[in-house]
C-alpha cells in the first residue's frame, strides 16, 4: 500500500480518540489498485468487532449525494424532471428555507415513547406536515444557506417512489449494498454489522439506527440523510458514477457547475466543492474541479474530475458524544496525507 502518510495520519486520530474506528479509501478512479486503511472498532465496548470490510457506516449526509442528487441527475437525464430554477435553487441550497428544524421534538411530544413503534408510513405522514409549514424567507432566497429541509422537499418532489427508485438504480450496480434502516428497527443478529455511533441521551447507544433524529423520526428515510454503507460500497459508487453506469458523464459535468452567491459562498448542484481559498475540509489537496459531500458522523467523500483522483473518509467520530468536532483538523490532515501519497 502506498498510503503510508495518510495512515500515519489516521492511526493518530483514532489513539486521540476520535471515534472508535475509522475506514478510508483513496486512489485513481476506474483503477483497481485502491488504497484501503481499516482501524479501531465498532465501539469503544470491550470486545467490540474490529472495523473491516464488511463494517457499515452511518453515512449521514452523504445521503444528499448518494442517493437524492444521484436520483435527480438520473431524472432529469431521462427527462422525467425539469431542471429548472426551483430544482437549482434546492440543489445549490439557496431556496431560502433554513438550514435545520428540530422536527423529532414535536414528534416526540405527539406520539411520546410510542414514537419508535409507529409504522413508517404515519411518521412520514405526520413529519412532512411538519416540514410544510416552514416557509421561505424571500430576503434569503439565492444566498447558500446550507439546508436539509431543501433535500427533504427535494425527496417529496422525486416521488413517493423514492426508496424503490434508488434501489433500482443501484441495482445496475452488483453488489452495492448501499441501504436505508427503516421504522421497523434491526434484528439483534444484524446490529453487530453496524458500527456504533452516538450514546444518545434519550435513544440510547445507536448501532444500526439512523443517528440523525429528524430522519429517525421520519422512519429512517429522508433525502438529506439515513444511509448505511460499507467502504467498498462508496467505492464502487464512485467507479459507478464517473464509469457513466448510472448516468452519462455530461450529466455528471452539468450538475458539478457550480454557482456563488453575494457572499462568496460557493455549491454545485447537489454537491459541495472545495473552498477556493484553502479553508475548507480539502485544503488545497484537490484541483477546483472537485465535487463531494461531507455527512455529520464524520464521513466525506470527494472527487476530483480534472486530476481523476478520490477520497473516502468513514469514520464514527459522534461516538460516545457529537460534540466533539476534532473531525475538522482531521479531514484537513487527511486530505494533505492522500496528496502526498498520491502525488509524492
Amino acid at each position: 500500500m502506498r498510503g503510508t502518510r495518510s495512515l500515519f495520519v489516521l492511526e493518530a486520530a483514532l489513539k486521540q480518540g476520535i471515534g472508535s474506528g475509522i475506514a478510508a479509501s483513496f486512489g485513481r478512479i476506474g483503477e483497481s489498485g485502491k488504497n484501503r486503511i481499516f482501524l479501531g472498532s465498532h465501539s469503544r465496548f470491550p470486545g467490540s468487532k474490529p472495523v473491516g470490510e464488511d463494517s457499515c457506516f452511518d453515512l449521514a449526509s452523504l445521503t444528499k449525494i448518494l442517493a437524492t442528487t444521484l436520483l435527480c441527475m438520473k431524472k432529469v437525464e431521462t427527462g422525467t424532471l425539469a431542471l429548472d430554477s426551483r430544482l437549482e435553487l434546492l440543489l445549490t441550497h439557496r431556496s431560502g428555507l433554513p438550514a435545520w428544524r428540530p422536527f423529532y421534538e414535536q414528534m416526540r411530544l405527539r406520539y411520546g415513547e410510542r414514537l419508535g413503534s409507529v409504522s413508517r408510513q404515519v411518521r412520514v405522514e405526520a413529519f412532512d406536515s411538519l416540514v410544510d409549514v416552514v416557509g421561505i424567507d424571500n430576503s434569503a432566497v439565492g444566498r447558500v444557506v446550507y439546508s436539509d429541509l431543501g433535500f427533504l422537499h427535494l425527496e417529496r418532489i422525486l416521488g413517493r417512489s423514492f426508496e424503490d427508485d434508488l434501489r433500482a438504480l443501484y441495482s445496475v450496480v452488483p453488489d452495492l449494498r448501499l441501504h436505508f434502516r427503516n421504522a421497523e428497527g434491526v434484528p439483534a443478529s444484524d446490529r453487530e454489522k453496524y458500527v456504533m455511533t452516538e450514546l444518545c441521551p434519550w435513544r440510547g447507544p445507536l448501532q444500526g439506527e439512523v443517528h440523525d433524529d429528524n430522519t429517525w423520526s421520519r422512519g429512517g428515510v429522508a433525502g438529506h440523510a439515513g444511509l448505511f454503507g460499507r467502504l467498498c460500497d462508496l467505492e464502487s459508487w464512485v467507479d459507478a458514477l464517473l464509469g457513466e453506469r448510472f448516468v452519462s458523464l455530461s450529466t455528471v459535468r452539468s450538475f458539478s457547475r457550480t454557482v456563488c452567491d453575494q457572499q462568496g459562498n460557493r455549491r454545485a448542484l447537489g454537491f459541495d466543492v472545495p473552498a477556493l481559498d484553502g479553508s475548507g475540509s480539502t485544503g488545497f489537496s484537490f484541483s477546483p474541479a472537485t465535487i463531494g459531500h461531507l455527512g455529520f458522523t464524520g464521513t466525506s467523500l470527494w472527487m476530483d474530475l480534472d486530476q481523476g483522483v478520490y477520497a473516502i473518509l468513514l469514520t464514527n467520530r459522534v461516538h460516545p458524544v457529537r460534540s466533539d468536532d476534532r473531525i475538522r483538523v482531521l479531514r484537513r490532515r487527511f486530505h494533505e496525507a492522500v496528496r502526498e501519497d498520491l502525488h509524492g
